[in-house]
């Protein structure tokens, strides 16, 4: 068995490691590095929705993070 862990397998409230720069259409903007807060997994295609550290909203895609220690 692998342990990996899977994106589902990710409890609410994880800390999780941006990998790359993202920009919002409102202009706002996560830089690598930065930690978010899970706060909802999407499915059908999988999308995290997660909080920055100003409670903002984001809508990432699993590609976007790494795990953090948690």
């Amino acid at each position: 068995m692998s342990n990996k862990i899977r994106i589902h397998d990710l409890n609410i409230g994880s800390k999780l490691k941006l990998i790359r720069d993202k920009r919002s259409s409102w202009g706002w903007q996560l830089l690598e590095g930065e930690i978010v807060e899970l706060i909802e997994i999407q499915e059908q295609p999988v999308k995290l929705k997660v909080l920055d550290n100003n409670n903002r909203e984001w809508h990432l895609d699993s590609h976007d993070i790494d795990l953090f220690d948690n």
